[in-house]
């Protein structure tokens, strides 16, 4: 399920629940900005149902890190809008239907 992540200098992956608080599982680096998978791992399926990034392309070619809330790749699962608000109020509430 992680492979296409190997080829990347750095990477990692958390496992969320819909009775946990997101801003607390969420290992993703404030520091960092890149892209971003999403997976819904039920019923013992695995579905991709996002992919997002974070940082923005200065004209030098460097990426410009989130700076707000958390900052870099963090802030922006956490923070980031998805399913009409904040991921961290959304997704429990989505899981759970």
């Amino acid at each position: 399920m992680f492979d296409e992540l190997s080829k990347y200098k750095h990477n990692d992956h958390f496992f969320f629940e819909a009775t946990q608080k997101l801003s607390e599982v969420c290992n993703a680096p404030t520091d960092k900005s890149g892209v971003y998978l999403i997976y819904k791992l039920a019923k013992g399926k695995i579905e991709l149902i996002y992919i997002g990034s974070s940082g923005q392309k200065n004209k030098g070619g460097s990426l410009k890190t989130r700076t707000a809330g958390f900052g870099g790749l963090k802030d922006r699962l956490v923070n980031g809008k998805q399913f009409g608000g904040s991921r961290k109020v959304t997704y429990p509430l989505v899981m759970k239907l």
